[in-house]
């Protein structure tokens, strides 16, 4: 018996360490900026001398939309595992191995995509096993809006046009100067591109009444975060006066050239048609020419050659 109770209390001794195997993380919620690079940490303990064969480390991340969590990256006693690893993070993350001697398991996720937002859960098992989660929320500020002015005269109507990339899903407001909110119609348009950023796109359609200056507003909820564009009367008439001198441009432009250009397309056809008389002089000088070579020839042999000339 009394060699038994010194093995039950080492068997007690492990399940305590075990049991006190905690994971504990420095930060819960990052936000990271599209397309940046992110580092989330957690850490676990390390007592004694350090050995990698010991350490299995899984990070896998549960989406927002999603329902399968997404295996992010793997280490199984201390070799990399990659095997597994979903598509969507191959190349780009990976595990800082220079951090695991001191206990620190530092996931870095590089061109970080609207995708990545989510949970992430952090497993550790080194002699004893725990997990924490990390919320990672991912921001696209928008950042450029791409206006557009369109006059249609038939309608006596202007349509403005602001569109913007970003992400969260931002609401358009459109003002006028004085911050006067604008009650006429407005259509706003949303897509997902293939990086899951919202393209959003809000048309204004209105008729002009007095000198009024236009604005349209992004506002990013989530993020607290609003960017605008001004349209002037300026733009508006540098639209139209545009147009109208592109035309008045044009058609100078183009009566010049082809007065221009006609005379040498002439004289260009005219020099590569050879004149009559000079296809007969030509051809009365070769016949000179083969009868004074053939005058030594016989008499026969010349008037033979003088048919096939003549013919």
């Amino acid at each position: 018996m009394f060699r038994i109770l010194p093995i039950l209390l080492l068997e007690v001794q492990l399940y305590l360490v075990r049991a006190f195997f905690t994971v504990e993380v420095p930060q819960q919620k990052y936000i990271a900026e599209y397309g940046s690079n992110v580092t989330m940490e957690c850490r676990f303990p390390v007592d004694g001398q350090f050995n990698l064969k010991d350490l299995s480390v899984s990070w896998e991340q549960q989406g927002l939309t999603e329902q399968k969590p997404k295996e992010v990256y793997t280490l199984h006693k201390g070799e990399e595992v990659l095997k597994f690893q979903h598509i969507d993070y191959r190349g780009r993350a990976t595990l800082l191995h220079d951090e695991l001697k001191l206990g620190y398991s530092v996931l870095q996720i590089t061109s970080v995509k609207v995708l990545d937002a989510g949970t992430y859960r952090c497993l550790i098992d080194y002699k004893g096993a725990d997990y924490k989660y990390i919320t990672l929320d991912v921001k696209a500020s928008y950042r450029r809006i791409y206006a557009q002015i369109v006059h249609e005269p038939e309608e006596e109507e202007w349509v403005l046009t602001c569109q913007s990339e970003g992400f969260p899903l931002a609401e358009v407001f459109w003002q006028i100067e004085k911050n006067q909110k604008v009650n006429v119609s407005v259509n706003t348009t949303y897509t997902l591109t293939t990086d899951g950023l919202c393209n959003v796109t809000s048309s204004l359609t209105f008729k002009p009444h007095a000198n009024e200056n236009y604005s349209c507003t992004f506002w990013n909820k989530e993020l607290d975060e609003e960017i605008s564009y001004h349209f002037s009367l300026s733009q508006m008439s540098a639209s139209v006066g545009g147009k109208k001198s592109l035309i008045l441009f044009i058609i100078p432009t183009c009566l010049i050239v082809v007065i221009l250009v006609s005379p040498l397309i002439i004289f260009l056809r005219r020099k590569s048609f050879p004149k009559p008389h000079a296809k007969k002089a030509k051809k009365r000088k070769c016949s000179q020419l083969e009868k004074e070579e053939n005058r030594d020839l016989h008499p026969q042999t010349q008037d033979l050659i003088m048919i096939n000339v003549t013919d």
